[in-house]
């Protein structure tokens, strides 16, 4: 059984899966483990049956705690002031809304439907006040929990509210003094002193009290998080706590996930800004990957993300599982049916079954509209012309190419006059091929088969023997699998550039 549709299977009644990231800089590919995990447990409550609904919580009343590497010296001037009300890096009013809409933009592409919330929002409109007075009256036992399950003493003026100051803007550098619900006095290290108001968004609760009061006012049932909240004495541990003891209400049904690393990196964040950007990832890969990489993962395993060379063995391998699902191939996964479709998006799959390897490999080759679709059509394109779908998967093919391919698969077809120095092995293979090439079916099985027999005939390796197929077309001595590259090709000019370099 696939890994959701675990989760759901004894679950009864209806459902409100909640996910939240905080938009303090670009959400990037690693953020997506955490959005695309709740997608897919909301979309098997659906498939059971049940009533429910997707939530993300955009964190973004939370302070920023530095200037990250991505943004100018003046923000030092900002570090505490909620997300939500700093100005945008491009000059726009909101710092968060800056970071949020290209993640909102990317979820539409790839077949996330969320209701997003922003905390600013519940802080403002009130929604907290019920739980900010509940904790406030009984901070002492939140105070004992806390310390009884992290491990650590706090503060003796800890409060389980943050005011914002009234004068400099900031949410991390005041004191409470003192209280009268709904008015919360403070001391700010500014100088300033003045009064946050629990109905608006004057403050917020710290993070450990505000995601359990979050379950509590919004009626959150399942939420999926990091490893790092899962912890022993974590986040999690202290929010059921206060769910149960204060709240009096059970905690969400968890699912703790891993990382995703990216390769030869680490693990992405935002703010050492070492991360792809989820809105950039769409550009350089079909859609349905990053939700592929999810689906067919176990959540409690990390994840390896290569853009360039894995990436490409990645869409391999979905492509696999869609033709799998069409009864076209065999995967050796039993729930391959249940990956394919929580990885699927309506209207962006490829009716023509075009691999991407497929056209990464022509899109090098040929640079016009007109030859690609010559082209395309001997592989399986019935349209006239390059549909959308069709010109977005070229699109996604060449920015790939441009920005994350190895240089083991980029190559460029070498003018007709280019000739490279062949030994006489070499040339005999050449020749043997061009002998063949007229007879042969012009695909890359066939094409493969002959290479091959003839580098047996000769007692060539497939190495030197390949190579100088690739050296005369392309100048390299390694390329694309060669049946495969060459049947892309036309014969007669195939023909023609072996020909020409075993004369020269």
């Amino acid at each position: 059984m696939h890994w959701a549709d675990s989760l759901v299977k004894e679950l009864e009644g209806n459902q409100l899966v909640s996910t939240g990231i905080s938009p303090s800089g670009p959400i990037h590919v690693g953020n997506m483990r955490e959005i695309l995990t709740g997608d897919m447990i909301y979309k098997a409550a659906l498939k059971k049956g049940l009533k429910a609904r997707f939530i993300y919580l955009c964190d973004d009343i939370d302070p920023l705690r530095k200037v990250y590497p991505f943004l100018d010296s003046s923000y030092s001037s900002y570090v505490g002031f909620p997300l939500s009300s700093i100005p945008a890096p491009d000059g726009g009013p909101s710092y968060s809304e800056y970071f949020l809409k290209p993640f909102v933009e990317t979820l539409s592409k790839i077949d996330v439907n969320v209701e997003v919330l922003r905390t600013t929002d519940l802080y403002r409109n009130g929604t907290f006040e019920r739980s900010i007075r509940m904790v406030v009256e009984k901070r002492d036992r939140i105070r004992d929990i806390l310390q009884e399950l992290s491990g650590r003493e706090l503060e003796e003026n800890w409060f389980p509210y943050n005011p914002r100051c009234g004068k400099c803007g900031r949410i991390n550098s005041t004191v409470v003094e003192s209280y009268d619900l709904p008015m919360i006095h403070y001391k700010c290290s500014c100088g300033n002193e003045g009064s946050a108001d629990i109905r608006k968004d004057d403050g917020k609760m710290p993070w450990r009290i505000e995601w359990p009061a979050k379950w509590f006012e919004l009626g959150v049932t399942i939420e999926p998080f990091g490893k790092d909240h899962g912890a022993s004495g974590g986040s999690y541990d202290t929010g059921k706590r206060i769910a149960e003891e204060i709240f009096e209400i059970s905690a969400p049904v968890p699912l703790i996930y891993e990382r995703i690393f990216l390769k030869g990196v680490g693990v992405m964040h935002s703010s050492t800004g070492i991360s792809i950007p989820a809105s950039d990832m769409v550009k350089y890969a079909p859609p349905q990957i990053l939700r592929f990489i999810i689906a067919r993962s176990n959540p409690g395993r990390h994840i390896n993300f290569d853009p360039g060379a894995g990436l490409l063995n990645l869409v391999d391998e979905f492509e696999k599982y869609q033709k799998a699902y069409n009864s076209q191939e065999e995967v050796k996964d039993e729930n391959y049916r249940e990956v394919y479709e929580y990885s699927r998006i309506s209207g962006k799959e490829s009716a023509t079954g075009i691999s991407f390897r497929h056209l990464v490999t022509l899109v090098q080759i040929y640079t016009t509209d007109s030859d690609l679709l010559r082209v395309l059509k001997h592989t399986g394109y019935t349209g006239e012309s390059l549909d959308d779908q069709m010109k977005w998967q070229i699109e996604i093919a060449r920015n790939w190419l441009s920005k994350y391919a190895p240089d083991i698969v980029k190559f460029r077809v070498m003018p007709m006059d280019y000739t490279v120095h062949l030994n006489e092995v070499e040339k005999s293979i050449l020749s043997d091929f061009v002998a063949q090439a007229s007879k042969l079916q012009w695909n890359p099985e066939e094409i493969h088969n002959s290479v091959h027999e003839i580098l047996k005939a000769r007692n060539v390796s497939p190495k030197e023997g390949f190579g100088a197929f690739y050296r005369v077309i392309i100048g390299k001595d390694q390329g694309p699998r060669l049946g495969y590259f060459l049947s892309n090709m036309e014969r007669d000019f195939v023909i023609s550039r072996l020909k020409a370099n075993i004369s020269a």
